[in-house]
């Protein structure tokens, strides 16, 4: 995302002179929601397969605020009072009327055609993670009562059946009202919702079920390097395909099967029983190091891409060696600030986490090492 901001505002001669590569930049949101949807389907999947109590969700809740908001409530605290960066709209930014930080540092800002965008301008995404989060529960209880006469697998897809109903419902209205997604009004805020997403996280719930199906032993071998194949061909298949027409809307369904895909080749162990090489190399200290700070970078970077427009309003414009150098400035000063915020801010707030563990019947079991290799990748990936 980082790349893809740089060259929207930065260096906007990228988008002309390689579309393709604009086309690819931006599809590390598409990523953010599927992972999400992954990883936090993972504390429910196993439970309504074994039909098994469900987790507090007092705890769920807690755990969900400890990760999201102490990193953003700092950066927006920050970004409006220190450096006067928050977004304003129309390409200003200044600091924000005490009613709209309130709405900002509440997340509120989306809901209402005033406020959307102001803030963090990636603020809208987290948004829609948290409504995902206030959702998921929800519809993780309502399986487990309605489904009691089905099988566990059936029980299981339902709350991925519902989402992905929900996402086809918004693509059906886009693509009938075609919203611009950035004015003050309501098709913008409807744009900017769950409404228009619900399908990437479904598909990461998708991946959930393959992967818990494979560690409980559904596939043999040979089993999980067909499926190793057959992943790695339709993301190859899906890439090439939005690569050759960027932009266009069978790219745009394509895009978020081609991640979700990887992540499949990322998760499921080969046929030895070893990850395989995407897993292998998210086992690297300088990636185990990034997704750490990767929330707080992902906080930070549009408020440094902010300031540099600000205050250095032609850097990044021209050749390919300004961009790369723009890029190489925004997200040194986005690591300095990132790994900042990590040490003083989100790593105590995990250690709260820690003291107040989901209460399952195996709470205490470690994460394997599938799960351990993506987690601190997202908000909530940890937990």
């Amino acid at each position: 995302m980082l790349g893809y901001h740089v060259s929207n505002i930065l260096s906007p001669g990228v988008r002309h002179r390689s579309p393709e590569l604009f086309f690819a930049l931006h599809q590390g949101l598409n990523l953010f929601f599927i992972l999400s949807g992954f990883l936090l389907f993972l504390g429910f999947a196993d439970r309504l397969i074994d039909g098994r109590g469900l987790p507090s969700t007092r705890r769920y809740a807690t755990n969900r605020v400890l990760r999201l908001w102490p990193a953003y409530v700092v950066v927006v605290a920050v970004t409006n009072f220190a450096f006067g960066l928050s977004f304003l709209g129309r390409g200003r930014t200044g600091h924000v009327d005490p009613g709209t930080f309130v709405a900002d540092l509440t997340l509120l800002q989306t809901f209402s055609p005033h406020t959307i965008r102001t803030g963090l301008e990636v603020a809208w995404t987290l948004t829609v993670e948290l409504t995902f989060y206030a959702c998921l529960p929800v519809l993780v209880a309502l399986a487990s009562r309605v489904g009691r006469g089905l099988g566990g697998w059936a029980r299981a897809c339902i709350p991925v059946v519902v989402l992905a109903l929900v996402g086809a419902a918004g693509l059906i209205w886009q693509d009938r009202t075609n919203p611009h997604g950035w004015s003050h009004d309501w098709e913008s805020v409807a744009s900017r919702s769950l409404l228009l997403h619900a399908q990437l996280f479904a598909l990461g719930m998708v991946a959930t079920l393959v992967f818990v199906a494979v560690r409980r032993g559904a596939l043999s071998g040979a089993g999980r390097r067909i499926l190793r194949f057959a992943a790695s061909l339709v993301a190859v298949a899906a890439a090439v395909v939005c690569l050759t027409r960027p932009w266009s809307d069978v790219a745009d369904l394509l895009a978020p099967l081609c991640l979700a895909a990887l992540l499949l080749v990322s998760v499921v162990p080969t046929a030895s029983g070893r990850p395989g090489w995407v897993g292998r190399a998210l086992e690297l200290p300088v990636l185990r190091g990034l997704g750490l700070i990767s929330y707080s970078v992902y906080l930070w970077h549009m408020p440094v891409v902010r300031g540099f427009d600000r205050w250095a309003p032609r850097f990044g414009e021209g050749a390919w060696a300004s961009y790369v150098v723009a890029v190489a400035c925004v997200g040194g000063i986005t690591l300095a600030l990132a790994t900042a915020t990590y040490l003083a801010v989100e790593r105590p707030a995990m250690r709260l986490r820690a003291r107040n563990p989901v209460s399952s019947p195996d709470a205490t079991k470690p994460p394997l090492p599938e799960e351990r290799r993506l987690r601190g990748r997202v908000p909530e990936t940890t937990g």
